[in-house]
């Protein structure tokens, strides 16, 4: 049967068959790959990627979008995405994308600036930009990183002097005026600079300057409450009873200013006092501050006062235990007198260890007065003494006057009226320069003067004089002695006749004493020669007697 249908068929006719399905599902492997390395790559981007924080800055000098880096501590932790102005066009907004773990840095203790080559009172700089390009430096307080919790930040234009994580504590001052201060002023202690001014502003009622510096630890452990500051800027020139001082501190202090601090008296918890310190002008007007218990006194001079200033000390045994604080005219009703008035301030801590051994630390404001009130009955009286004779400064004392007049012992009131005792220092002061003046006046200048015009004028006839009859004749007799040398130097000439004729009779001198010589030999041995004659044997043996050998 089968071969029966092959032979029927017709020769020639192509022969069909069916080839079996293939499967291509694998093609669709390579785009899900693809797409998953794409994803993948899309996620890991995600997955770095930190929140944006808008940084406003007066200008944009040595940003570029895509370049510019922010670092912390030298770490990169994210990059400058977009420049652009704000909506008032007075400042510039810079978009910036941190990295992922950084993204707590964006907090609101964080702080942004731009790090370029500055050159500035503490030296030079961010010079390592001039080959890398500008930065954007950043710095936070420590702590754990978190999420970010601000967005937006107001650049600062100038580094800030003080990190965050210097260690030190921050300490505020008020001054009546800045004067030369500046931010990054140093802050000295003993003359080793332990600090710097961190920044100033002005307070919000215009009254006073309020001044923020910064402390370095362990530094920072010395400012308690007898603690003072004072202003170190400049020069300070003083005219003191001691003479003219001149006190400067560093080159840096004189071109940017500086401050000082020091303790003065019993050292004090700083919790007694406010944390805001008073600027003093100098040292000197911060030693002149209370110190311990304060004694107000009051004191009537019916004498002139012309050279005693506010400031002045007072005077006690050698030791400035006070100082002036007011000078006033004022008059008195009763006797129609005018006089003055002065008030000054006693420091009773100042007498060092005899404060301490006589139980005065333990006395009260009153107990000090009533303490006065007693040596004012004993003779203490305050007197005016002179200070500087050269500028007039006057200082009030306070000493026993035994002699001194008695009064009744002043009120134990506030403030002590110390009675005082004129002078005689300055009464005799003003007779010794009033009777210098006068004899100076009795001296007579203007004779003096003419003579001295006569002598000037009597030396200038006598040297006319000279030169028209003594020189002349001084010259002539230079020329005489000049000819006289030449005519010496001529006779002593070598080949002279009289060098030869001095020869010839030195040797003639020579052969008589050869002569002279000859014959003081032979009377030495034949002394009778001159009666006998020259004998011609000489002397021997035999004749003279003696036996022959």
């Amino acid at each position: 049967m089968p071969e029966q249908s092959i032979t029927n068929q017709a020769p020639g006719l192509p022969r069909v068959s069916q080839r079996p399905k293939r499967n291509l599902g694998w093609v669709w492997l390579i785009p899900i790959v693809a797409a998953s390395v794409g994803l993948s790559i899309l996620y890991h981007s995600w997955s770095k990627q930190g929140p944006r924080v808008l940084i406003t800055f007066q200008s944009a000098t040595g940003l570029e979008a895509g370049k510019t880096q922010l670092r912390y501590r030298d770490v990169v932790i994210g990059l400058v995405k977009e420049i652009r102005l704000n909506d008032t066009r007075d400042k510039v907004v810079v978009e910036a994308e941190l990295n992922k773990d950084a993204a707590g840095m964006a907090n609101e203790a964080t702080q942004f600036w731009v790090v370029k080559p500055r050159v500035g009172i503490s030296g030079v700089s961010g010079l390592s930009t001039l080959m890398s390009g500008a930065y954007i430096e950043t710095d936070t307080k420590h702590g754990a990183l978190g999420k970010a919790t601000k967005k937006q930040f107001a650049g600062l234009e100038e580094p800030p002097p003080i990190t965050s994580d210097r260690p030190g504590t921050r300490f505020a001052l008020r001054s009546d005026d800045l004067g030369s201060l500046s931010v990054g002023a140093p802050v000295y202690m003993r003359r080793l600079q332990v600090g710097l001014i961190s920044s100033y502003k002005l307070e919000p009622g215009g009254k006073f300057i309020e001044i923020e510096l910064f402390i370095d630890a362990p530094y920072d452990r010395y400012v308690d409450g007898s603690t003072r500051f004072w202003n170190e800027s400049g020069i300070d020139v003083s005219l003191s009873p001691d003479g003219m001082q001149i006190n400067t501190q560093s080159l840096v202090s004189l071109i940017a200013g500086g401050v000082s601090f020091g303790a003065f008296g019993k050292p004090r918890d700083i919790s007694d006092v406010d944390r805001v310190f008073k600027l003093y002008d100098n040292r000197r007007s911060a030693e002149t501050e209370p110190q311990g218990v304060a004694v107000p006194i009051q004191m009537r001079f019916d004498q002139p006062t012309r050279g005693l200033k506010v400031g002045a000390m007072v005077d006690f045994n050698g030791i400035d235990v006070g100082v002036v604080n007011s000078v006033a005219l004022d008059f008195d009703i009763v006797r129609q007198k005018f006089f003055t008035s002065v008030s000054a301030t006693l420091y009773p801590e100042r007498l060092g260890a005899v404060y301490q051994e006589m139980n005065m630390s333990r006395r009260s404001l009153e107990q000090l007065t009533d303490s006065l009130a007693l040596m004012t009955k004993r003779g203490m009286r305050a007197q005016l003494r002179t200070a500087n004779i050269l500028t007039g400064q006057l200082y009030i004392v306070l000493e026993d006057f035994p002699k001194a007049p008695k009064i009744d012992p002043p009120k134990s009131e506030m403030p002590f009226k110390m009675p005082t005792l004129a002078s005689d220092d300055l009464d005799k002061l003003q007779q010794q320069v009033t009777s210098i003046i006068n004899k100076l006046d009795k001296i007579p200048f203007e004779s003096i003067g003419n003579e001295v015009n006569e002598m000037v004028k009597q030396i200038k006839v006598l040297t006319v004089t000279l030169d028209k009859s003594v020189v002349p004749k001084l010259a002539s007799t230079l020329t005489q002695v000049e000819l006289t040398v030449k005519n010496l130097n001529g006779l002593i000439a070598p080949g002279s006749p009289m060098t030869a004729s001095t020869e010839a009779m030195l040797e003639d001198l020579r052969r008589s004493l050869r002569s002279l010589r000859g014959l003081t030999d032979s009377l030495q041995t034949q002394p009778d020669s001159l009666i006998t004659g020259r004998n011609p044997k000489p002397y021997s043996r035999e004749t003279l007697g003696a036996p022959a050998k």
